[in-house]
């Protein structure tokens, strides 16, 4: 049985109710199914939704501050996240798991980390750890109710992490890839600006979401037909565990 998991950040104690986070699942993807098997116990709530269980866990207290501290410095959703998140007491651990694949999943989970979000003014925000990414509360439920109706919500699931390595070259590499059933992607000489790059990780990202792990090793990638760049299955040059899809550019070796 597959699972996954997120991390909900509280300024303090939260009064978690089953009727209150299921009213929000309700509100937002009237689709689902009713909830059934309810239980509320000892800072615990659990219940079916479909073929998803879904059990929530109050921790009284933070976050390490050491699992926190990198994302903090490079999210891009959350600019003020070393300030603010540091400023959260309590986390409630959201667990979704069932027979499902990795992105009926991981939509479960976003679904119940909304829910959780909404029913709480004392929520600041979200852990994503499958990309060990942070998201401010509000852009992560707006995402939630309006993007992910239409496809994979690709910029709460997926951290593109782009910088510039010299005047005229870009490195970077994705996470969170793997945790969707497919694998990171990563630049170590991009000859583009890190806003190229990151845009090119998405546009791929969003592919391979969408169509599934179609781009195999050896394969070309592009935006126009004189635009050729090796896609190279191969390990990680960022401490990435197992392969991934390198992109190699014509000035660069493989």
């Amino acid at each position: 049985m597959a699972l996954q998991m997120s991390m909900v950040l509280f300024r303090e104690s939260p009064t978690l109710s089953a009727s209150a986070i299921q009213a929000a699942l309700a509100e937002h993807w009237p689709d689902l199914p009713a909830p059934t098997e309810t239980k509320e116990e000892d800072g615990t709530i659990s219940f079916g939704l479909g073929d998803v269980d879904v059990v929530l866990g109050v921790m009284p207290a933070p976050v390490p501050w050491s699992d926190l501290e990198g994302p903090c410095a490079t999210s891009v959703l959350w600019p003020e996240a070393a300030a603010e998140v540091q400023a959260h007491r309590v986390h409630v651990i959201v667990t979704v798991s069932g027979e499902l694949d990795p992105i009926e999943l991981s939509t479960a989970l976003t679904q119940a980390t909304a829910a959780v979000m909404a029913s709480s003014e004392l929520a600041i925000g979200v852990f994503w750890t499958n990309a060990a990414l942070l998201a401010p509360k509000a852009l992560f439920n707006d995402f939630a109710a309006e993007v992910l109706p239409l496809g994979p919500p690709i910029h709460i699931w997926v951290d593109f992490r782009v910088g510039r390595i010299d005047e005229s070259h870009s490195a970077g590499f994705t996470t969170g890839m793997a945790a969707l059933g497919l694998m990171e992607l990563e630049a170590r000489h991009a000859p583009e600006k890190p806003s190229e790059l990151h845009e090119r990780f998405t546009s791929i990202a969003e592919y391979l979401l969408t169509q599934g792990p179609v781009i195999g090793d050896g394969d070309t990638i592009g935006t126009s037909e004189d635009e050729k760049i090796q896609v190279v299955y191969s390990p990680s040059e960022f401490g990435i565990e197992g392969e991934v899809m390198r992109f190699v550019y014509a000035d660069e070796e493989v």
